[in-house]
């Protein structure tokens, strides 16, 4: 046993190099990996080139070796990922409810598996192509890696089957007390630091055996100091166990011997057991697996992709300088990286030049020299650059900087894949019905397109039920525009624009159905099962199902609906359900949804809602707004649909209910307003209660402030018949307030009224100068504003500032 790294670790690093040595002497030729390393694929490639193999083994999953043809296709260009996607239709794994929404909503699995240009598992595939080799995957389905639920397994910390990406090596290596000891002897503040540092940069292995040499023994190193409990429950052992076999059984099946064949895996797992055990039996359902366009930025770790690649970019540019000269590609990679930032910095208003450029070429090679590197590494670069170019704290002065870095390093590539694959059911549906619906204009590359669609015309009802199920599977091909003055009952404005995304999003999208109408309507379903007890969630899948015609969808939802109102006490849940309803009732005879089962849910949930009014009397002030909103709702539902026959006497015995028991200035404005606006009592008792605030203690006249807030807040039309009133009763507050107390009150008074068009405030200030003496047509009595012009713009500059201040202000 032999004491390494200051004691950090005990590693008998004798029998670590007898392990990786006897693995590298075996007759099958094992290539450790690290996936999308540009360094790990030019030493596979001359590999492969150098041997010749007849079989070619790659840890890809197994039952998508049949895609290899189409990956190495002429027409696919990188990036692209295989996808795999699992349904347990009978729950067989026993997840329905854990992994789903509901225990009648099957669980849903999907696994990407990411090929750059430089991954070294798509770089064997071509090779491969090259020299006539078979490519094999050997790797288990990711559904195959799914464990059956356990009762209590969650509490207990077990793994409930939900995760499906496959675990890479990578993780363990960050775990192993090697990496950690190692780490902190030589100062490496990241994996992909030390990865670099040690096989990325610096050309410090010259041939193939001393790259594949030097890698087997750091990899036997980690695995080393790796517990077999962490290889287990990570499902190590039984990919491990899968592969092997598949080696095992292809080699007899193609009647080959070990000498004839070339194993690419990922480093850890060159040292998988030698020894058959039982075939994995995969679990029943429904799977996918197919090749789709990919991107850099999905690559990138900042989407949340933990592969370990962090700067896609970068090191497509490292991997083709490698290809002209290895010892010279990382600097030329700095070089061509660097003036990329710069540019994008100065798009961005960063003062940089090519003299920084020069700065940090050569501060970056300092870097490296002082850590003992043999050439930069994206480390040194990306800390020569914030050195030379940020004048302070990079998450402040230098964010711009490194938005651009982080965009250099990514990249913005997008995949292709050839026409010969084929297409799954679901792309094939979404196909068809462009060409149905006449959309093929809107399909040209990065083509935005804006349709203005008349729901009167059945073609273009057509394509809005094809874009709103494209919307509800999270699909963004088509987005609806927020609505506007030109946009009514019967008219959509959608933005269209087709993208490499929108195929991916649709193959994520087939767990749901082999149809949009299908994969919408299970969609649906599933989020139903979630939010069955929440009126508005219901109420407005409802009003999204009949958009989508999906006639089946709406019968189930109307009960569903109906039973949710029942159930919710909640006011601002019931509005916002009330609101759906409503719009409904609108569509419902153009829809062809029977009208008197839309009218019973708008009556009942209009009932619910009313009754829910009192119990918001005292909400939280981090409340009160969705109330306000929803008393709002409510109102208008009531004064805006005469033919509903909502209950008048209901809702104003409830709001003043609430009225009388409310502490709270604001809200007990608000709902003196809706009393108001609703003719449930004359515009001037909401005077009477300003007067009432003068004649009231100072701590209490200070409230009325908030008072105003929230009376305005609610009724804008029927304040103003009672302006008059209004303004003789705030002449009377002012009276009575002393200095102090008017200034507490100017703020909150002002915002009040901030809220007002601009008309309705011109008509407010005509009657305070009238009850003042001013009378129309008397403008030359005004005073005269001793002032010049431009201190008189910088005073309208300042009101303005404050009027945006104060919007801002949480009173």
């Amino acid at each position: 046993m032999t004491t390494i790294l200051d004691g950090a670790i005990d590693l008998d690093v004798g029998a670590v190099e007898r392990r990786a040595d006897a693995v590298l002497a075996e007759p099958l030729y094992w290539f450790p990996v690290r996936h999308h390393s540009p360094a790990v694929a030019r030493h596979l490639a001359a590999a492969l080139r150098a041997r010749r193999p007849k079989l070619v083994f790659i840890e890809g999953p197994a039952h998508a070796s049949a895609l290899v043809p189409h990956i190495v296709d002429a027409k696919t260009r990188p990036p692209v990922a295989i996808y795999c996607s699992y349904r347990d239709d009978d729950n067989v794994l026993g997840l329905a409810g854990i992994a789903s929404s509901a225990p009648d909503v099957p669980a849903k699995f999907g696994s990407w598996y990411p090929l750059l240009p430089y991954s070294p598992e798509y770089v064997a595939m071509k090779v491969a192509k090259e020299i006539g080799a078979e490519v094999v995957f050997i790797d288990l389905p990711p559904h195959g890696q799914l464990r059956p639920h356990v009762a209590d397994a969650v509490a207990e910390g077990e793994h409930d089957g939900r995760d499906t990406a496959p675990s890479s090596w990578e993780d363990l290596a960050v775990e192993s007390a090697f990496y950690k000891g190692l780490a902190a002897a030589a100062g490496y503040r990241s994996w992909a630091e030390c990865w670099d540092a040690l096989f990325e940069v610096g050309g410090r292995h010259a041939t193939v055996d001393e790259f594949r040499r030097d890698m087997a023994y750091f990899c036997a190193a980690v695995r080393a100091t790796t517990t077999d409990r962490r290889m287990q429950d990570d499902g190590t052992i039984v990919r491990e166990q899968h592969m092997w076999r598949t080696i095992q059984e292809t080699l007899a099946a193609r009647k080959r011997t070990a000498a004839d064949a070339l194993v690419v895996c990922g480093g850890f797992h060159l040292f998988m057991a030698r020894e058959l055990a039982p075939p994995i039996a995969l679990p029943a359902g429904t799977t996918y697996v197919t090749v789709a366009p990919y991107s850099y930025f999905r690559t990138s770790e900042l989407s949340g992709y933990g592969a370990g690649n962090r700067a896609p970019k970068y090191y497509e540019l490292l991997f083709e300088y490698l290809a002209i000269d290895a010892q010279d590609a990382p600097v030329r990679a700095m070089i061509d990286h660097t003036v990329l930032v710069l540019t994008r910095g100065r798009r961005a208003g960063e003062q940089l030049s090519a003299a920084d450029a020069i700065s940090i070429s050569q501060h970056a090679r300092m870097l490296a020299t002082l850590r003992g590197r043999q050439a930069p590494t994206l480390d040194d670069i990306r800390d020569a650059i914030l050195s030379c170019c940020c004048k302070g704290r990079p998450d402040e002065e230098g964010r711009y900087l490194l938005t651009a870095m982080a965009e250099a390093e990514i990249g913005t590539a997008i995949g292709r894949v050839t026409p010969a694959l084929g297409r799954l059911p679901l792309v094939f549906d979404f196909y068809r019905s462009i060409d149905e619906l006449d959309l093929g204009e809107t399909m040209g590359k990065s083509k935005k397109t804006k349709l203005s669609l008349d729901l009167r015309d059945v073609q273009q009802e057509r394509r809005s039920v094809f874009f709103h199920r494209l919307a509800e599977l999270g699909n963004s091909f088509a987005t609806l525009a927020p609505a506007t003055d030109s946009t009514t009952m019967f008219r959509e404005q959608w933005k269209v624009e087709w993208a490499p995304k929108v195929e991916a999003q649709l193959i994520e999208a087939n767990l749901y159905g082999d149809t949009l109408e299908a994969a919408a309507t299970a969609k649906i379903d599933e989020e139903l099962a979630k939010d069955e007890h929440d009126a508005a969630s219901v109420c407005a899948r409802l009003l999204r199902a009949t958009s989508m015609d999906l006639p089946g969808l709406v019968l189930r939802i109307e009960t569903t609906a109906g039973q949710a109102i029942d159930s919710d006490t909640r006011l601002v849940s019931l509005a916002s359900a009330l609101t759906s309803l409503v719009v409904l009732g609108r569509q419902a005879a153009r829809k062809k949804i029977r009208e008197d089962v839309v009218a019973d849910l708008q009556q009942r949930c209009f009932a619910r809602a009313c009754f829910a009014i009192p119990e918001i009397a005292n909400v939280p002030a981090e409340e009160h707004e969705d109330v306000i909103t929803a008393l709002k709702t409510i109102a208008e539902a009531l004064l805006g649909d005469r033919d509903a026959g909502f209950d008048r006497d209901l809702f104003v015995a409830n709001v003043r209910s609430a009225y009388a028991a409310s502490t709270s200035p604001y809200l007990r404005g608000a709902m003196c307003g809706l009393l108001t606006e609703t003719r449930a009592q004359p515009p001037e008792m909401l005077a009477a209660e300003v007067v009432k605030f003068a004649q009231s203690r100072p701590e209490v006249m200070l409230t009325c402030g908030e008072f105003l807030d929230g009376a305005i807040a609610t009724s804008r039309t029927a304040i103003m018949l009672g302006a008059q009133a209004l303004v003789e009763a705030l002449d009377v507050l002012v009276r009575a307030a002393s200095l102090e107390s008017f200034l507490t009150m100017l703020p909150r008074t002002r915002k009040a009224f901030e809220r007002l068009h601009d008309r309705s405030r011109v008509a407010f200030a005509d009657r305070v100068a009238e009850l003042y003496g001013l009378k129309e047509g008397e403008g030359d009595k005004l005073a005269k504003l001793d002032t010049s012009a431009s201190a008189a713009m910088w005073m309208a500059r300042i009101d303005a500032r404050v009027a945006d201040v104060m919007k801002e202000w949480d009173f």
